[in-house]
């Protein structure tokens, strides 16, 4: 009985605090200013730091707008829901000076210190400063704030100096997670060598014989958890009749498994022989023979204006062909890009771009910015040649 008479008091006092809101509603006071609520801003201080920090590591880590705007809003649904629950829990209480204990001028300083925008919200919704003291400090700690959360840290101070390039680039490599698939060890490239159009056989070809001929070394890349679901999408292409695969690092970063279709076959097995996250390039291996590699070309003979061919799978659209334009070989801090116009869509990340006569010259890996039409990049090839030369 006591029990039950608890649980009817709480249920009338959380009906209280409905009927409220829905009078407070009914006078057209703004929501905001009600003062039930603005007793309990440690809640929303606590939020506006959420928020506020999700934005600034959001932004200097070159998240896309898209997936910056629907994180913010799931971010925002899930404090706001809370919030008010805890609002609606907190007005049940009996004792109102347990809940304003926060609003103690020691607390509110300290939290000014750790956590300003909790400490800002306590401090001008409750707290017993002075208006002068509130205004000086406002601006003491907005300032302390900002430059140690964009200045302190170098990584966001080197990314504030770089230039647009820079800022792609650092987009390429910086998502550096571990792959954890099984390693193939170094001995899968003894006597490995790229296969290379002779000068006698270089023949101009169309989009259409580039894409009947070379279309069958593409290859579909599913990547996996340590459960099984399916984490990721990409593309690839054969370097060799054994099975030596090329992509991007990013497609297979965190992948536990990777599953490799080439044409109708698919191959649940696939190891690694190594993985470039500074370059944005991996390498893999998988049992098979007899399949059809790709020549490799000289990224260094590349020129604006010059013709190439895009293929991956778009989407998962497997095997699709784009052609385009180089429009500028690109130079940055720490590696070259080619800026091209074929049109790369998430998915064809790791794919082969190919000049006009066939030959790889370039490893598709970032799909255009936001506000950017035709403005797409790939990592030239002979950095791959390099690294492969050297093992």
């Amino acid at each position: 009985m006591k029990r039950k008479n608890k649980v009817n008091k709480i249920l009338r006092r959380v009906k209280v605090s409905v009927k409220k809101i829905k009078k407070l509603n009914r006078k057209k006071i703004s929501f905001w200013l009600n003062k039930n609520l603005r007793e309990h801003p440690f809640i929303l201080g606590i939020a506006a730091t959420f928020w506020i920090s999700h934005i600034i590591s959001a932004f200097f880590e070159s998240k896309w707008p898209l997936e910056l705007l629907k994180s913010h809003f799931k971010l925002l649904g899930i404090i706001s829901g809370a919030w008010l629950a805890l609002v609606i829990l907190f007005n049940t209480l009996k004792d109102k000076q347990k809940i304003k204990w926060y609003f103690r001028k020691r607390f509110v300083f300290l939290m000014l210190f750790l956590f300003f925008p909790v400490g800002l919200t306590l401090m001008w919704f409750g707290s017993g400063f002075k208006r002068p003291t509130r205004i000086i400090f406002t601006l003491l700690f907005a300032g302390l704030f900002i430059f140690t959360s964009v200045r302190h840290e170098k990584k966001y101070r080197a990314i504030l100096n770089m230039s647009p390039l820079d800022r792609v680039i650092h987009t390429v490599t910086s998502e550096k997670k571990k792959a954890f698939l099984k390693s193939a060890g170094q001995k899968a490239l003894k006597g490995f060598r790229f296969a290379e159009v002779s000068k006698k056989e270089k023949i101009k070809l169309a989009v259409s014989e580039i894409y009947s001929r070379y279309s069958p070394s593409i290859v579909s890349i599913k990547t996996k958890d340590k459960n099984g679901n399916e984490i990721g999408l990409g593309s690839g292409f054969v370097v060799s009749k054994d099975g030596i695969i090329v992509t991007n690092s990013h497609v297979i970063g965190a992948a536990h498994r990777c599953e490799v279709k080439v044409g109708e076959k698919v191959f649940p097995d696939t190891f690694l022989i190594n993985n470039f996250p500074d370059i944005d390039m991996a390498v893999l291996k998988i049992n098979a023979e007899g399949l059809y590699p790709l020549a490799i070309g000289d990224s260094d003979e590349l020129a604006s204006g010059q013709f190439i061919v895009a293929l991956g799978n778009p989407l998962g659209l497997e095997q699709s062909v784009s052609s385009g334009i180089i429009s500028a070989i690109r130079s940055g801090r720490d590696m070259k890009l080619i800026q091209l116009t074929a049109p790369i869509s998430p998915g064809s990340s790791g794919g082969p771009v190919l000049n006009e006569y066939g030959e790889v010259v370039g490893i598709a890996t970032v799909a255009s910015f936001f506000m950017a039409q035709n403005v797409n990049f790939a990592v030239p090839i002979n950095y791959l040649k390099k690294i492969i030369l050297k093992e």
